[in-house]
């Protein structure tokens, strides 16, 4: 038995020889977390939803989707821009200022940890799911560190009580084929202690946004889209289930009850009477439904009575549908435009709205250069923090990484459209 004393505090088997008092410490994620009885897990990691698999069920979700995908890649594309770049703090005219930077070994420890690929993982993680876990690897010859991104759908984080460690296992979230003795354990990296990351060869850092109540994992604001994208996908698959069976409820089919009771004046066994109501209703729904079976016409052949008059038969009285397509069409529209907002794109820039009004060329490059600078600095912060602390670590502590935008201008400045542009840092 359970007893609520009070919010986090709990009495178990009350009245049992072994009665206990458990308290609730407030070690679990607030949205997307496990269960509040996490303490009675068999896992070691912290669980990442109910079923330790809240990735996986949001791409489950995604995956049936028209848009989410093509604009997380959208968003994806914005926070990249042209890539990522090398830049020294220099004082011109007295204003402090960032100005682009090369040098033989920042090339070399750029092809090393390939760079380019890494910021183009991470921000994919970062878009996805909102974590970004990164794996350092020593070099002792060239006395730097290399980083890879480590997918967090394999990746789980350590009870606090098993110390600082990140868990990878291939399955984590694939309970018919997670086994526990996969998992491999890496210590976490520590950002003020090079000597102890050296020693360990192979370390895991963890660059999230601390969102209030989510002391484990983060989780991107599409997240909480998730019925808007379950709503856009329903609209889909009835769309599709509609041309292939028609839409909706087409026909009232009414019969009367003892349709098959008689053959002529002998009365049919209950067994036979089931039969031909299941062979029946077999064949008409085959008959009504189907994208080749349109513009039928029904022959039913029926008996006389005695009057002469037309007994009971079957009687098929077509269904008006209220709900039209235009209905279903703004629907879908609404949804997809919470589903873009979600994301943090603006709508014309998602392609959700097209011909309202604010979709010119100028329009477009107006928003296009507001999205860069107001809606990826955070993004970018966040991927690039790993980036500069290995810099610093290597000893570059005037010089930092950024990303260099890119700038939509008009065709007589630009004549191909764009140009490339650098960003200051971040």
């Amino acid at each position: 038995m359970v007893t609520q004393i009070s919010n986090n505090l709990f009495m178990l088997n009350e009245g049992g020889q072994n009665a206990s008092v458990l308290q609730l410490t407030g070690s679990r994620d607030a949205s997307f977390g496990g269960s509040t009885w996490s303490q009675y897990d068999a896992f070691d990691h912290v669980r990442w939803g109910v079923g330790d698999n809240q990735p996986n069920v949001m791409r489950k979700l995604i995956q049936n989707n028209t848009i989410v995908q093509s604009l997380l890649e959208s968003l994806r594309d914005m926070i990249y821009a042209s890539g990522v770049g090398f830049f020294k703090k220099e004082t011109i005219d007295g204003k402090s200022q960032l100005v682009p930077y090369e040098d033989a070994r920042l090339d070399d420890w750029s092809w090393a940890t390939d760079l380019q690929d890494y910021a183009v993982s991470a921000i994919g993680q970062r878009v996805d799911n909102a974590n970004i876990f990164t794996k350092w690897k020593y070099d002792p010859l060239e006395d730097w560190f290399t980083l890879s991104v480590v997918d967090s759908f394999k990746t789980r984080i350590a009870k606090p009580e098993h110390g600082e460690l990140f868990h990878v296992n291939p399955y984590f979230g694939e309970s018919s084929y997670f086994a526990k003795g996969q998992t491999e354990k890496i210590k976490a990296f520590d950002r003020n202690n090079r000597d102890f990351n050296k020693l360990q060869t192979v370390t895991i850092s963890h660059s999230k946004n601390k969102i209030p109540g989510q002391p484990f994992y983060a989780f991107p604001s599409w997240w909480c889209a998730q019925e808007a994208i379950e709503l856009a996908n329903l609209i889909t698959a009835f769309h599709k289930n509609g041309i292939l069976n028609g839409y909706n409820i087409k026909y009232l089919i009414r019969m009367p009850g003892d349709y098959f009771d008689k053959d002529g004046n002998r009365n049919v066994e209950s067994g036979e009477v089931k039969k031909r109501w299941s062979k029946f209703s077999d064949n008409l729904s085959g008959w009504l439904a189907g994208q080749k079976n349109v513009n039928k016409t029904m022959l039913i052949k029926y008996m006389r009575g005695s009057d002469g008059k037309a007994l009971d038969n079957v009687d098929v009285v077509p269904l008006k549908n209220e709900m039209s397509d235009d209905a279903y069409d703004k629907v879908f529209k609404n949804a997809n435009q919470s589903i873009a907002n979600s994301v943090g794109l603006l709508p014309t820039l998602a392609g959700v709205n097209p011909g309202s009004g604010n979709d010119s060329g100028s329009q477009i490059r107006v928003m296009a250069d507001y999205q860069q600078h107001f809606r990826t600095p955070i993004h970018r912060l966040h991927v690039l923090k790993d980036i500069n602390t290995a810099l610093r670590m290597m000893g570059y502590k005037d010089v930092q990484a950024g990303f260099k935008e890119v700038q939509i201008t008009t065709l007589d400045v630009n004549p191909t459209g764009s140009q490339a542009v650098v960003n200051q840092g971040q």
